[in-house]
């Protein structure tokens, strides 16, 4: 997992921010998460570094899901 991972994953939170997929206050849970975990992994306390991540993952993957659920559903194809 490198930097460019990292600038990937933070783009697409970008663009779901502005489709409205997250709030402000649902970025700060993932990012204060993912800070968290990567402070926690260079400690040395590995364990809360995992559960930072997952944390983060969970929150991240949710709301996405469900958006391109509801986008799949208004789809129309011809």
């Amino acid at each position: 997992m490198g930097i460019g991972y990292v600038a990937g994953v933070a783009h697409e939170l970008r663009r779901d921010y502005e489709r409205g997929v997250f709030d402000r206050q649902m970025l700060a849970i993932i990012g204060g998460s993912s800070t968290v975990a990567v402070a926690a992994i260079a400690k040395g306390a590995y364990s809360f570094g995992v559960i930072g991540l997952l944390t983060a993952a969970l929150f991240i993957y949710q709301p996405a899901q469900a958006d391109r659920r509801w986008r799949d559903e208004r789809r129309v194809d011809p």
